[in-house]
């Protein structure tokens, strides 16, 4: 104890010395962070030490404890708690002292980072309040905003300097061992302070005077601006374009002038601003006052240049007037002199004719308007006389005037003779043009290149191409009638003439027209120009319109005229009458006649070779499709996946093979036919040969590929027979391995025993398995040799099975050993028990307190007790056999040696209990010696005798070999007590014969008992002997037994395996066979373990040891023998069942291949389908030729069937009655096809027959109802022209008529003996030509009917002309008349009542023509012209439209007046209103000012608005004079007048009370900013200061939480923990924003200009806080947990990383640095490779390693900078660096021995490449590869930028073609030793370089001095080296063969 406690007290000793080392040091921190991190570390350390109390109570408990219980060493444990106690003490001391320490160091970087901090932002802020923004005056009012904010940002922060200043004063006031430096920090902080509020001042002084100077000179600028503007207004020379643009600028002046009036308020507004300003001495009052001096004077400098603009523009008022009449009058000449000198001559007849009656229209317009040309010209000469600035312009207008009016009557006289002139030649050009139309719609269809895209399209087209070319002959008549027509035309002369040229423009862009005057013109059109006077509108012609169009969407086209516009798009159609002469014109349409001829029997050969051609192709196609089809089967890849698929594929595979034996007769017999074409001279025979040739070349591919197809298909089902079998042995072996995996060696004796029988079982079955593993491998040896591709896979296969065969012996060996220790341990186990609890019965006994009390009770105790030693010593001889046994398990180190010398153990100390309690005993009852008696005696041996006599009555010898074998150790039990009892019963006897001897009183008693006891004893040795021969019969009868019944079970197992009925299962039949014969290997296997059970049991029988049980044994041996048969039985019936049945499924997938053949074709041949047209009925029948093909070719398939089905039958397959069904019915059904095939063919081939003759009816039928479509058109011409045309349309369609009926008739005819014939179809046929017959009179009856309808339609159209040129005028001058256009100024009123009066003169006019045009409808309907009602209704239409232009003329004329009096009214109204309008704007802003100074500013600027409102009074009185004065007029609008001026005067009684509103609702603004701006700068002040505090805050609460070690992350938790408490008490500074914002907000401002802050963000970022504070909580807790897991993993990673990466490192290092010859680095790099394969181990556990520091989110770990990606790739890349390696030795070993290029320059190669890579990754980037080929001498350019080199470009798509960025070590060799070798691309240019540098150059040998001549020195030695000599003629000494050195060398 006094040890313990000084051990104790020693190490309390040693921590304590460590504790004081860790306050020894003097360093408290140099910064805040190293200060909290000591604190941090000491409260750890404080921690520790409070968990050290308890060690230091104890201690001294202890100590306490030893000297109360007076303790040798009382005095020295005292003195050492004593000492212990004190030293401790001092450290508590110590601790104090070293924490106060730290918090004063703590404090005082506390203070000094926040003095720094203070100091900082004071400094800054002293930058921002002594700078001068405020002399540069833009954005003042933000400047002012941003002032008064950095105001309140100083006062919410001058409890932060307090705060610091107070600090530093309690610290100096503390006595701070720091105090001096403490007091000059906090000191000049107040200092700094005091300096910024002074600073602060003076700046908003200064902002204040100069947003009052901004404000003035903002109203200064405004005013300048409106001077600039009006002085550039009055300055303007311009005096108008137009009258529109004079009166505008008149109107403007007017309004102009009235600004300035109003503007003068204003100016002296400003002037008396700018002497208040120099009164008050602002900083820049000069130069205020030289502005306000500067506005006055170009005030006052506008007045008389407003008189002066006023006179200018009253003169130019009268010459646009003037001007606008010349244009009017100029505008109404322009209008007629296009139609006047139209060049127009009619492109048709009826064009020619309207031209004429046009031209009548114009002459009459242009006599009656010459009136109105003479009054303008007086206005102009007055003038003139009068002295006007314009008269020279006025008198130019006037003469140019005068001009164009003579001009355009000479036009209308020229036009007038060339139109009567036009009209007799365009009578022929008429019938031309249409003849031509109808030979081009013809063309494309005569010459049409389509010839049918099939057989049947071509036959159709065919058709169709014999009835148009009859069109085309009948068409010849018209031709004849043309011809003879343009011999009598005389004016084609006339027509002939070139008119006068005009200029032509383009248009560029597309315009559509939005009034009638517009024309619409497309991009691309050429238009003849008319007039271009106007530099914004052209007028131009097209097609005989004329209107204008935008000058800006047309150009001028230089050399171009009218002539070439005429060759136009309408060119395409006809030939232009200007440059053909009518006989031209006919020569031209007779080539074309005979050109259509001609296509139309070119088309018609094309169309008969064609269909023959498709003839061809179709059957070709047909082949080639099957070849497509079949072609996928033979070049499949796929050689089946397992055995069934393999069988599988090559039974498709003989089915192909027959079907291209019959398809091999189609393709001889198509070759037949391309060969009578190609004789015949086709067309299109190079393209049938090719697509034969094709056809042929396809077969020949298929032919082989279907031979190699067969070859692998052979070897495939081999190789797959090998695995079917290996897999079944290895699933075999893993049935025996799952066995032998068990754990269970046995829970007893006998569980041990019948699992060790088990397993000898299990030895056997593996005897037979080994055969079959032998066989395999065996066979794998072969299909190596023969199957190379399959190598790989078969090796696996043998090999793991191999390997799991050794395994399993292995295992199997284990095992065994296992079981036999297990064994050895479960018998002394039972020794153990057996042992154990007679010691316990027997402890029990001895152990006994029980006394006699009197003399018999004594002795019997006496007697018992020597009784338990007799039996004690008879079982030392079990003991020792156990301590031996147990002794030789230790010895063999057995696996259950602890218990065993557990159990040896205990069984000693029970021994030596018993010993030593019977020793005790035997002392107890010694005393009791004098109560021995002999009868005592004798009651004990024959109690004893009677026990044992009581055993042997009992007929029990056991019903089990365990009970049998427990009964006789029960025995040898017996035995040995019988043994110790024969002493006794000897003594027994001696004591009576002794007794008798003394002559005792009861001495015959005694004899009679000892004579009894003596027999009885004798009798009992005998009946034990007897017993214990009975018991060995029975243990041996026993063991019989449970072998019998161990080999019945296992007979029982193997015959429910041998039974099943699994061959009638069809899958994997060839498998379960395979297994089966493993199955028979086992069971015969195991014969000798069923056998041995039968001699045993007959050996029971014939030694008579069978206990009577002779019978018994008899029958099971029976069983045994009976059960092994019928197992034997069973399978063979088995095996001949699984073979029989592998049999039968070969048959049955044949019999069902061929089903499913029979069901296809009879499908087919049942199909009622027989075409629903002819090309349907046509394939079908083609389709049905190849289906008999293929039945005849299967023929020979059912004929193998049936053979297999007899052998079967022949066999008694078990499955015959099946086989033999399925059999007879596929012959019933083959048979069945052949009848079913004749009917179908019968009846296909009358479905085309009728198929063909509907096809021609169709046609017929379409044809008619085509035709029909024209005979019932209701299209009888919509004008005069179009009547023409179709007339003539008709006649040559009652032509085709006539033409087309022998066809009809044909048709109907073979239609007749088809319904004669009465078969299918006969009723629907008769029926069909019925209707046919029908239709087509129906057609010649629409077509009498159209000749008439065109007769009346003609008379019509002539006379609707006449109406449409009527009226057509009289809508122009109708929608003249109904304008709405007025005028919109006074001098546009007056120029549309002067052509007002023009216009009524022309009504006059146009009143008789439409008399005479109602007389002449009038007759028409009189005739009873079949558009009666039409006529009717246009002369109503005509006469209700005079009318309504009569109307529409007086109502305008009362328009015009009216309107001239308003616009004077509108003019002045105008005015007003566009002046309201412009002060309404100001009075509704809703600008009420952002803040005070903006409201003053409108305030001021609402006096001088107040000023001009009463100027501007007297305007308003006289707009409502001039309205009464036109209301006491009735004018027309008075209404409207009398409106708007109410609306003039509400507007300006409005104006003028909004004008008061918008003052008074400035005043009240100007009161709420006042009280607004204390709050707000109240709530800023708070806001800012709490805003700042929650994002410092927020910004710390959401930094992610990870951490590199526990004490970061328990900093973390500290700091938390003091921020929660913080966070509580900040909610009430909080409570005092939200009363603030109340008060702001009832004011209803919108915005706090000193801050962007709202309480409702304050509050939900504080609500935010509160969340965040939380959620941080929980992530602290967590990471916690996290960091102290995973440092661990982070080491044990990085070891492993490390130390691989440094042997990739060194790896890589020697693999690129390796040097040597070159076979040398080879046997290096593959020593390499087998070292990189070996650490695949080490890199898999890194990767684990990896998974879970992936896992455990460890993204970082300083231990090391590796990953297992990056190491993966590495290791994965060395691999590839090797393989790169070895291939580019290889490589350039064979260019070496091969292509002449030597090992220096290989080696110069790689250097070269070695240098530049870099970072030795076998690979060049781009720019290096560069470098490395100029470093190896290409002369590479130089390129800049992007700028791309081609020469290495074009080496780059060598080397590197799918520009994967890099270059390989490989493929630069390669590339370097092709340019080597890249001038060789022959043998033959190798023989000519030799031959080139032999003397004479053509020796056929070299010798060595003319190679050194020529080559260099390496590469003469390397052809010294594999020259031969010259043998040849010619021979010289030294002579070599470069011709056989070609060959050998360049010869591959």
């Amino acid at each position: 104890e006094l040890q313990l406690f000084m051990r104790d007290a020693e190490q309390v000793n040693n921590w304590m010395a460590r504790q004081r080392a860790f306050l020894a040091t003097e360093d408290y921190g140099d910064s805040l962070d190293s200060n909290e991190a000591l604190i941090k570390k000491h409260e750890n350390f404080e921690k520790s030490l409070a968990a050290q109390d308890e060690k230091f109570k104890a201690l001294d408990e202890n100590a306490t404890r030893l000297i109360d219980s007076s303790h040798y060493g009382a005095e020295e444990i005292d003195s050492k708690r004593n000492e212990i106690l004190a030293q401790h003490q001092e450290l508590m001391v110590q601790a104090k002292k070293r924490f106060s320490k730290l918090q004063a160091t703590h404090s005082l970087h506390q203070f000094l980072n926040d003095i720094d901090d203070t100091r900082k932002w004071i400094e800054e802020k002293m930058k921002m309040a002594g700078d001068e923004a405020y002399k540069v005056p833009t954005n003042l009012e933000a400047k002012i905003q941003q002032h008064q904010s950095f105001e309140a940002e100083l006062q919410a922060n001058k409890g932060r300097v307090d705060s610091v200043v107070e600090t530093g004063r309690e610290l100096e006031a503390a006595g701070h061992y720091a105090e001096e430096s403490i007091s000059s920090q906090y000191r000049e902080v107040e200092g700094l302070w005091s300096e910024l509020d002074g600073l602060t001042q003076d700046k908003g002084h200064k902002l204040k005077e100069a947003s009052e100077q901004q404000g003035f000179y903002r109203s200064v600028k405004d005013v300048d601006l409106w001077l600039d503007e009006v002085a550039k207004q009055l300055e303007s020379e311009e005096l108008g374009k137009d009258l529109a643009t004079v009166q505008k600028l008149q109107k403007k002046l007017a309004l102009l002038e009235a600004d300035i009036a109003l503007h003068r308020e204003q100016i002296e507004a400003l002037c008396s601003q700018a002497k208040e300003f120099v009164r008050v001495r602002h900083f820049d009052a000069e130069g205020i006052q030289e502005k306000q001096k500067a506005l006055v004077a170009r005030y006052d400098g506008l007045q008389e240049p407003l008189k002066d603009q006023k006179a200018k523009l009253e003169a130019s008022y009268q010459l646009q007037q003037f001007f606008r009449d010349v244009e009017d009058e100029e505008s109404w000449i322009k209008e007629r002199e296009p139609i006047a000198s139209s060049t127009n001559r009619g492109k048709d007849l009826n064009g020619v004719q309207n031209l004429i009656k046009k031209h009548q229209a114009l002459m009459s317009d242009i006599s009656s308007h010459e009136s109105h040309i003479a009054a303008v010209c007086s206005d102009g000469k007055k003038m003139i006389s009068e002295g006007h600035f314009g008269a020279a312009e006025v008198t130019k207008s006037i003469e140019q005037l005068r001009r164009k009016w003579d001009q355009l009557k000479e036009c209308c006289d020229k036009r007038k003779n060339g139109l009567n002139e036009a009209l007799q030649a365009q009578q022929f050009y008429a019938d031309a043009n249409e003849a031509e139309s109808w030979m081009k719609e013809k063309e494309p269809i005569v010459g049409a290149g389509d010839y049918g895209k099939d057989e049947d399209s071509a036959q159709a087209l065919l058709r169709r191409h014999d009835a148009v070319l009859a069109d085309v002959e009948n068409f010849g008549s018209t031709i004849k009638s043309l011809e003879e027509q343009s011999v009598q035309c005389k004016g084609s002369s006339a027509m002939e003439q070139k008119p006068p040229e005009k200029p032509l423009v383009k248009a560029l862009y597309t315009y559509q027209g939005k009034s009638a005057r517009e024309m619409s013109i497309k991009r691309g059109e050429l238009l003849v120009l008319l007039n271009s006077s106007n530099k914004d509108w052209w007028k131009v012609e097209l097609e005989g319109k004329q209107g204008f169009v935008p000058a800006a969407y047309v150009k001028r086209q230089s050399g171009g005229s009218q002539a070439d516009a005429s060759t136009g798009p309408s060119s395409l159609t006809m030939t232009s009458p200007v440059s053909d002469s009518v006989q031209t014109r006919q020569v031209g349409i007779n080539r074309k006649y005979a050109h259509l001829q001609q296509l139309g029997k070119d088309r018609k050969h094309r169309l008969e070779e064609s269909k023959k051609k498709f003839e061809l192709m179709r059957e070709a196609n047909e082949l080639e499709h099957w070849i497509s089809d079949k072609e996928a089967l033979a070049t499949a890849d796929e050689v089946g996946k397992d055995l069934e698929h393999v069988e599988m594929l090559r039974k498709k595979f003989d089915d192909f093979q027959k079907d291209m034996a019959a398809s091999e007769a189609k393709l001889e017999a198509i070759n037949e036919m391309v060969q009578v074409l190609i004789d015949q001279e086709h067309t299109d025979a190079d393209e049938i040969g090719n697509v034969v040739e094709g056809l042929n070349q396809h077969w020949d591919d298929m032919n082989n590929l279907a031979e190699k197809k067969r070859k692998n298909l052979e070897g495939a089902y081999q190789v797959q027979k090998f695995i079917r079998a290996a897999d079944e042995t290895k699933s075999w072996m893993n049935e025996k391995d799952t066995a032998l995996m068990s754990d269970d060696y046995g829970r007893d004796l006998a569980s041990v025993q019948a699992l060790q029988r088990k397993h000898d079982g299990l030895e056997r079955d593996l005897a037979a398995l080994e055969e079959k593993v032998k066989a395999l491998h065996l066979d794998a040896t072969q299909l190596v040799g023969m199957h190379p591709s399959s190598s790989k896979t078969i090796s696996n296969k043998d090999r793991e099975m191999s390997d799991a065969w050794t395994k399993l012996k292995a295992k199997c060996a284990a095992r065994k050993i296992k079981l036999e220790d297990s064994s050895d341990f479960q018998r002394f186990l039972s020794d153990y028990r057996d042992l154990s609890a007679w010691i316990s019965s027997v402890q029990a006994q001895v152990s006994s307190d029980e006394l006699a009390k009197d003399v018999g009770g004594a002795e019997r105790l006496l007697e018992r007790h020597q009784e338990h030693m007799n039996e004690i010593d008879a079982r030392s001889s079990a003991f020792t056999a156990f301590e031996s046994f147990g002794a030789q398990l230790l010895a063999q180190g057995h696996f259950a040696a602890a218990k065993v010398q557990e159990r040896l153990d205990a069984i000693k100390r029970e021994r030596k209990s018993l010993e030593k309690a019977w020793s005790a005993r035997k002392q107890l009852l010694d005393q009791c010696l004098d109560l021995q008696l002999f009868n005592r005696d004798v009651e004990q041996a024959e109690s004893w005798m009677a026990q044992r006599e009581a055993f042997l009555a009992s007929e029990d010898l056991g019903t089990s070999l365990d009970a049998v074998e427990s009964l006789i150790r029960k025995h040898d039990d017996s035995d040995k007590s019988l043994q110790a009892q024969e002493e006794k019963i000897a003594q027994l006897q001696q004591s009576a014969d002794r007794l008798i001897q003394n002559r005792h009183y009861a001495a015959a008693q005694v004899a009679d008992r000892r004579a009894s006891v003596l027999a009885r004893w004798s009798k009992l040795k005998s009946a034990l002997g007897v017993w214990r021969n009975r018991l060995g019969q029975s243990r041996s009868l026993q063991q019989f037994k449970r072998e019998a019944d161990e080999a019945e079970d296992w007979m029982t197992q193997k015959m429910q395996t041998a039974s099943d009925d699994s061959y009638k299962d069809p899958t994997n039949l060839a498998g379960k066979l395979q297994k089966h014969q493993a199955f028979e290997a086992e069971v015969i296997a195991n014969k000798e373990r069923v056998f041995s059970a039968v001699t045993m049991g007959q050996s029971l029988i014939d030694n008579a040891q069978c206990l009577g049980k002779e019978s018994e044994v008899s029958e099971r041996i029976q069983e045994l023998d009976a059960g092994w048969e019928e197992l034997r039985e069973k399978l063979n019936e088995k095996t001949q069942k699984l073979k029989e049945a592998n049999q039968q499924q070969q048959f049955n997938e044949g019999v069902r291949d061929m089903g499913f053949w029979l069901a296809e074709v009879e499908t087919q041949l049942s199909s009622e389908d027989c075409g629903k047209d002819l090309a349907s009925a046509q394939n079908l029948l083609k389709k049905h030729q190849m289906m008999e093909a293929d039945i005849s070719a299967r023929v020979e398939r059912v004929r193998d069937l049936k053979t297999q089905a007899d052998k079967f039958v022949q066999e008694n397959h078990f499955d015959m009655d099946s086989i033999r069904d399925k059999q007879t019915s596929v012959d019933q059904r083959y048979d069945m096809l052949k009848d079913l095939a004749s009917t179908r063919r019968t009846r296909l081939v009358n479905s085309v027959a009728l198929h063909q003759l509907h096809r021609d009816l169709d046609d017929e039928e379409t044809w008619i109802k085509e035709k029909k479509i024209l005979a019932l058109s209701d299209n009888y011409g919509r004008e005069l022209t179009g009547v023409q045309r179709l007339q003539k349309k008709h006649q040559r369609f009652d032509g085709e008529l006539k033409t087309h009926e022998t066809t009809l008739q044909a048709v109907l005819s073979r239609g007749e003996k088809i319904s004669n014939s009465g078969g299918v179809g006969a009723a629907e046929t008769e029926k069909r030509c019925r209707q046919l017959k029908e239709m087509w009179q129906e057609l010649l009856s629409a077509s009498s009917d159209r000749h008439q309808k065109l007769e009346e339609s003609l008379v019509f159209h002539q006379f609707c002309v006449s109406m449409d040129e009527e009226d057509a005028w009289l809508s122009e001058k109708l929608a003249f008349a109904s304008s709405e256009e007025l005028g919109d100024t006074l001098a546009a009123v007056q120029s549309l009542v002067k052509k007002q009066e023009a216009f009524n003169t022309d009504v006059m006019v146009h009143q008789g023509r439409v008399g005479d045009l109602e007389a002449t409808g009038t007759e028409l309907i009189s005739q009873g012209n079949f558009k009666a009602e039409a006529i009717t209704q246009l002369i109503t239409g005509i006469k209700q439209k005079l009318k309504d232009l009569e109307e529409a003329t007086a109502k305008r004329k009362e328009r015009l007046k009216n309107m001239s009096d308003f616009l004077q009214f509108n003019w002045k109204a105008d005015l007003i209103e566009s002046w309201i309008k412009n002060k309404e704007g100001q009075v509704r802003g809703e600008d009420l000012g952002k803040d005070i100074s903006s409201v003053q500013t409108l305030l001021s600027k609402q006096e001088t608005f107040e000023a001009g409102l009463n100027t501007f009074e007297q305007g308003v009185k006289g707009l409502t004079s001039m309205k009464d004065k036109l209301a006491s007029a009735k004018h027309a609008q008075s209404r409207t007048i009398q409106h708007r001026h109410g609306d003039i005067l509400r507007r300006w009684e409005k104006l003028k009370k909004e004008s008061e509103a918008h003052k008074a609702k400035l005043l009240r603004s100007l009161e709420q900013f006042k009280k607004v701006e204390e709050l707000f700068l109240q709530f800023s002040k708070k806001a800012s200061a709490f805003n700042t505090w929650m994002e410092d805050t927020e910004e710390d609460l959401t930094d992610p939480v990870h951490c590199s070690s526990v004490e970061e992350i328990k900093s973390l938790r500290d700091g938390h923990t003091q921020f929660q408490a913080l966070l509580s008490q900040s909610r009430s500074d909080l409570k005092q924003l939200a009363a603030l914002d109340r008060q702001i907000k009832s004011y209803s401002v919108t915005r706090n200009p000193y801050t962007w802050f709202t309480l409702e963000a304050l509050e939900e970022s504080f609500q935010n806080l509160q969340k965040l504070s939380k959620e941080r909580e929980i992530e602290l807790l967590k990471e916690t947990r996290r960091q102290e897991r995973n440092e661990d993993l982070r080491k044990q990673f990085a070891a492993s990383a490390n130390a691989f990466h440094t042997w990739l490192s060194d790896t890589r290092t020697a693999l690129i640095d390796s040097s040597g010859t070159l076979e040398s680095q080879l046997k290096a790099s593959k020593s390499r490779s087998v070292e990189i394969a070996n650490k695949k181990e080490a890199l898999r556990k890194i990767e684990e390693l990896g998974a879970q520091i992936e896992e455990a989110l460890i993204f970082d770990n300083k231990h090391t900078e590796h990953t297992p990606v990056s190491l993966a790739q590495q290791w994965d890349q060395l691999g590839q660096l090797v393989m790169r390696l070895q291939h580019n030795l290889e490589q350039q070993i064979q260019a070496r021995n091969t292509k002449g290029v030597t090992e220096e320059q290989l080696k110069e190669f790689t250097a070269s490449f070695k240098h530049f890579d870099k970072d030795r990754n076998g690979k060049l980037e781009h720019h290096e590869f560069k470098s490395c080929l100029r470093s190896l001498g290409y002369d590479l350019a130089l390129t800049e930028g992007g700028e791309k080199d081609p020469e290495f470009e074009a080496i780059l798509f060598q080397v590197d073609p799918n520009r994967n960025g890099y270059i390989s070590l490989e493929d630069y060799m390669s590339f370097m030793i092709s340019r080597e070798t890249e001038n060789v691309e022959s043998i033959a240019e190798v023989e000519s370089a030799f031959q080139a540098i032999t003397a004479g150059g053509d020796r056929p040998h070299v010798t060595k001095e003319e190679l050194f001549q020529a080559l260099s020195k390496e590469q003469v030695e390397y052809c010294l080296k594999r020259m031969k000599p010259y043998r040849g003629p010619k021979a010289v000494a030294g002579a070599l063969d470069y011709k056989e050195f070609a060959q050998t060398l360049f010869g591959t």
